[in-house]
């Protein structure tokens, strides 16, 4: 495993920052005066980069890069999609937080207050399908994240044949429908049924937040820290599940993980394309 560490600024904000990272012999990728590079953890140049970008308070951020062999020795992992495709309807002043889910429980507070948010976003819970305003274009990849939905995946016609046919357990596959409340053809929800009963260790944790408005705990951890007691996975037959507890600075979302099994029938139908997984750390 690598640390790969994305830094991102505004080239009009400070020129020195520019011709430093130049300096170091780095690429910038600049689009709309947004300069953007990345470096690994294990480079030659990294303390360097870091002190600097620290001092000039650039933002970064942090992830993992796993070798093939890490992920396939892996019992659990967790798994995201990196291609991120339309918007959950309805979306403005984002409806679909109260068509989709119910949101009886929602921390949820739409102004700032002395420059700081003070609501968390928990609460959500599915009670109808999604909605879009169209089907995905596929392309080659068989897995969707929507925008604004942090835990939840969207599959192809393909991705569900194969998942309808692979014993897997843990997961329904629901419609999808459009916007005149029709059924659509090409494009389904991975609905995951179950959450693990908590598990991740304290070692993995970057930050604890907690709301000021309802108290609730939710998470960020360090990049490459999926870290859980191994007793939160005993007796869990299922093949795909949701962490218990939440994570994300203004976002409220778990984690899905998913088992082995799950892994090499997805990468065994070359379903992956797009798909991130990342290895569950076992004690």
């Amino acid at each position: 495993m690598r640390i790969k560490h994305r830094y991102a600024f505004n080239i009009n904000r400070d020129e020195r920052i520019e011709q430093f990272v130049k300096e170091q012999g780095i690429s910038l990728k600049i689009s709309y005066d947004i300069a953007v590079f990345e470096v690994f953890d294990d480079s030659n140049i990294y303390a360097t980069i870091k002190k600097f970008m620290l001092t000039h308070s650039v933002p970064l951020i942090s992830t993992a890069v796993y070798t093939r062999e890490e992920i396939s020795a892996a019992q659990w992992l967790t798994v995201r999609s990196s291609w991120r495709s339309l918007y959950p309807q309805p979306i403005d002043e984002m409806g679909f937080r109260h068509t989709t889910y119910d949101s009886t429980d929602y921390c949820y507070k739409a102004e700032e207050e002395n420059g700081g948010f003070h609501w968390c976003g928990s609460g959500l819970v599915q009670k109808e399908g999604f909605v879009l305003a169209k089907e995905p274009n596929w392309g080659p990849r068989n897995f969707l994240m929507v925008n604004c939905v942090e835990d939840e995946l969207f599959i192809s016609p393909k991705a569900e044949a194969a998942l309808r046919e692979s014993g897997l357990a843990g997961f329904d596959i629901r419609d999808v429908m459009n916007k005149r409340g029709s059924i659509m053809n090409g494009v389904r929800q991975l609905y995951v049924r179950g959450s693990l009963a908590g598990g991740l260790r304290e070692d993995a944790l970057q930050e604890k937040l907690v709301c000021p408005k309802c108290g609730f705990e939710k998470y960020i951890t360090k990049a490459g820290a999926n870290y859980f007691e191994r007793k939160a996975f005993e007796g869990v037959s299922a093949d795909i599940v949701k962490t218990k507890e939440k994570f994300g600075g203004i976002a409220c979302f778990s984690l899905i993980i998913a088992s082995h099994k799950f892994y090499e029938v997805v990468t065994d139908a070359k379903l992956d394309r797009g798909l991130v997984f990342e290895p569950v750390v076992l004690f």
